[in-house]
């Protein structure tokens, strides 16, 4: 996010309602229903859709936050992971295939990307996540809702437009999270819900948004609902990924429903990790007591400790709404659900009789059970390292600056620290981790950090928005799958992506692009992008009034303020705001003169049109509004009535409704300024009056019509 754009989301935090569609509560809770990860079925493979994937490689995707940036580096892993090909036989263990032109290699080939089985995301990470999960493979298609709405979509300016344009935002600027929830719904998503997801194979996707009153994590799972006795299948996708992408300022949080009676099981049957009273607690068989109990009667600094925490915090019967922001404010790269399903074994079990129910997910478990040979972990972390020049100055920088920076420095610090806690967890369990009888655990994290001084100056200074040019979209594409083919794993070191597919998958091979990569350095983007896109400006203009009718005479230079809400094609609206002055003529006795200056502060508003050039935008359109009157009598006014006798000389106007036809030039200067020039036809029918001490000596309704040229700067806020 830039800092204009948290300052213009100040302007949205003043008025309107909140309003939210209600969580459905929980009519019982059971491990066998709702959106888990035990429940679903094993992830289709594209080449052979009546084939699954096999737990014997257990893959793991982290897509961190970072808007359009993020959805297009994670999308770029996604196409190259589909594009990395093996052989796994019927057990599903990766071999060799010699022949891999014959039936029998072609029916045995697979994608890596087939055995992907969770994708944990944050923010603008969590579009591609859910696309993917609800649609699969139609993700690629250029003709994809993910494409045409998302990727190549200016998301930014239409919500932007749906809070100005649709009058029936108006009153929900208190829900603009909700708000940006339907946009989602109606260009990405559709009507899909968690119902919808939990039909569909893995991956299993686990969204991330940050608790307000704890600060902790909240995802869009049914564990998660549970804690509320709430049920998340009638939660839509949309309001999901909005939730874990409602930056603070720009969206307000988003809220859901709890519906806990009381702290056992909340009136919903729970008897989950954390349904046990403190006595219960202490005097449980060990055997008994679930993780959280273990957690309370140990160590108080422990993670396991602070999650357990957490736990109870969402059984209060207290907290009847919750209310949750971007997920990047807890941990914007995904990584911690990672951290707690690869490297712990926390999971709600219920057995009853033989069956065993499990809830969450737990890629430990199935390392101890010998079933997961090798563990794959991919955290796609789409962090810039913007340039700044804070540090030149004395004056620290200003507010948005400070929100954007607060959000985001602790967004990016434990990457690696996160990844090497996660190995620390597992070696716990397992010593002599890969080693050849041990289960092989590799980690490695896409950043910008591993391209070239030249390309990471594009790819750091890339704005944390909704709306990229399509060449900034098509290097974050192409780079995000070169970043994955020359990756060096974090975990183990100097071990490489390809020999990683050359040793564990058995002489896999790792496709790359047909066409060549673009050049994506900051010359080659000044030279594709020119000048920005921009939706908000404002402009300060001096402008002259050349008078039109016989009521005015002359000309006179006044200030001016305009902004203006655009498209940059397409229709928008304008604000104007300032004085208009006209010289009035006038008789007084015989004398022809003028009688002094006509002033209106005008407060207009209407709608234009906007053509866009390389770095230009024309607009043409017609405004609308009320002008406040004041008049101020000339010397000469004053004197040729004073040798009538008149002393004492005041003058007024009354108000008057204004009509505005306009056209304005904006020539892009920067980024940011720009050199503006406007002409317009102003018209409106006040009327003058002078009176002096013996009364009225001159009344009038004039026609103020004049043609008004302006010059000034422009600036672009949004």
């Amino acid at each position: 996010m830039r800092p204009a754009s948290v300052t213009v989301a100040m302007v949205w935090m003043a008025a309107g309602c909140a309003s939210y569609p209600k969580t459905t509560p929980l009519a019982r809770y059971d491990l066998a229903a709702g959106y888990r990860f035990e429940q679903l079925p094993p992830g289709q493979r594209i080449t052979h859709p009546s084939q699954t994937n096999s737990d014997q490689l257990f893959v793991v995707l982290a897509f961190s936050g970072g808007g359009t940036r993020a959805g297009a580096l994670s999308y770029g892993v996604l196409k190259q992971l589909r594009d990395v090909r093996f052989h796994m036989n019927a057990t599903g263990e990766p071999v060799e295939c010699p022949d891999v032109d014959s039936d029998t290699c072609k029916a045995m080939e697979r994608s890596l990307l087939d055995e992907v089985d969770v994708i944990s995301s944050v923010s603008g990470g969590s579009f591609p996540a859910a696309y993917y999960a609800l649609n699969g493979a139609e993700i690629f298609a250029p003709s994809s809702r993910y494409h045409r709405n998302f990727l190549y979509y200016p998301v930014q300016r239409e919500l932007l437009g749906r809070t100005v344009y649709h009058p029936r935002n108006w009153t929900r600027l208190r829900s603009r999270v909700e708000i940006a929830a339907d946009l989602y719904a109606d260009r990405v998503f559709g009507s899909a819900t968690f119902a919808d997801l939990k039909s569909r194979p893995r991956p299993y996707v686990v969204m991330n948004a940050t608790d307000m009153s704890t600060g902790s994590r909240f995802e869009f799972t049914q564990e998660q609902f549970d804690l509320l006795c709430a049920d998340l299948d009638g939660m839509s996708i949309a309001r999901a990924v909005a939730a874990s992408s409602a930056f603070p300022g720009l969206l307000n949080s988003m809220t859901i429903d709890g519906f806990n009676r009381n702290r056992t099981d909340g009136g919903c049957h729970y008897d989950g990790p954390g349904s046990h009273t403190e006595e219960q607690r202490r005097t449980l068989p060990a055997g008994q007591r679930d993780w959280v109990d273990l957690a309370l009667l140990g160590n108080a600094r422990t993670e396991n400790y602070y999650a357990a925490e957490q736990v109870l915090a969402y059984k209060d019967p207290d907290r009847r709404h919750l209310h949750l922001l971007d997920g990047g404010l807890f941990d914007n790269i995904g990584a911690r659900s990672i951290l707690q399903g690869v490297g712990t074994f926390s999971r709600p079990v219920k057995r009853s009789g033989n069956q065993t129910l499990l809830g969450g997910w737990s890629a430990l478990s199935l390392m101890n059970q010998r079933v997961a040979k090798n563990v794959l972990v991919i955290v796609v972390n789409a962090r810039t390292g913007r340039e700044k020049d804070w540090d030149t100055k004395a004056a620290g920088p200003g507010t948005p600056t400070v929100i954007n920076a607060s959000s985001g420095i602790p967004m990016g610090n434990f990457t690696k620290e996160t990844l090497t806690r996660l190995r620390e967890l597992v070696k716990d369990v397992f010593p002599n981790l890969g080693a050849a009888e041990a289960p092989g655990l590799f980690e490695i994290e896409i950043a910008f950090q591993d391209l070239p001084e030249d390309e990471r100056r594009l790819f750091g200074n890339m704005g944390t928005n909704f709306d990229l040019d399509r060449y900034e979209v098509d290097c974050l594409i192409d780079r995000g799958g070169s970043l994955l083919r020359n990756a060096t794993f974090v975990e183990p070191s100097k071990t490489t992506f390809a020999s990683f597919v050359r040793d564990q998958l058995k002489n896999g091979r790792i496709g790359t692009p047909s066409t060549p990569s673009p050049l994506c350095t900051q010359p080659d983007a000044r030279q594709r992008i020119a000048v920005r896109h921009h939706y908000m400006d404002v402009s300060a203009q001096i402008k002259g009034t050349i008078g039109e009718s016989d009521d005015v005479d002359g000309s006179q230079l006044s200030p001016a303020v305009s902004l203006r809400v655009t498209r940059p094609r397409g229709w928008g609206v304008m604000f104007d705001v300032g004085p208009q002055t006209f010289p009035i003529a006038g008789t007084a006795g015989t004398d022809q003169l003028r009688l002094g200056d006509l002033r209106l502060w005008a407060f207009m508003g209407g709608i234009g049109w906007t053509a866009l050039g390389q770095r230009t935008q024309t607009t043409f359109g017609v405004s609308a509004g009320y002008g406040i009157g004041g008049f101020e009598p000339s010397l000469g006014a004053r004197d040729a009535y004073g040798r009538q006798g008149l002393f004492a000389l005041e003058g007024e106007a009354s108000n008057a409704w204004l009509i505005k036809p306009q056209a304005s030039f904006w020539y892009s200067l920067s980024d940011r300024w720009a050199a503006t020039v406007s002409a317009s036809y102003f018209f409106g029918r006040p009327t003058v009056r002078l009176t002096g001490d013996d009364g009225t000596a001159f009344s009038r309704r004039v026609r103020a019509s004049a043609v008004t040229l302006g010059a000034g700067l422009g600036f672009r806020i949004f």
